[in-house]
């Protein structure tokens, strides 16, 4: 969408650099289109399959 966020802009309104000890990251996604949802979930099994 043209008035959506950038990734920084959603970074710093979300206060996330501010996060020191903890990884983040942002992923462009659409709920609607079903775009970028695979890729986002993919890497939060792989976070949550390395911290065992």
């Amino acid at each position: 969408m043209e008035q959506a966020m950038t990734p920084s802009e959603m970074a710093n309104a979300l206060g996330l650099p501010a996060l020191k000890d903890r990884k983040w990251q942002i992923f462009k996604t659409s709920a609607t289109k079903g775009t970028g949802l695979d890729e986002a979930m993919e890497r939060l099994v792989e976070t949550l399959k390395s911290r065992q």
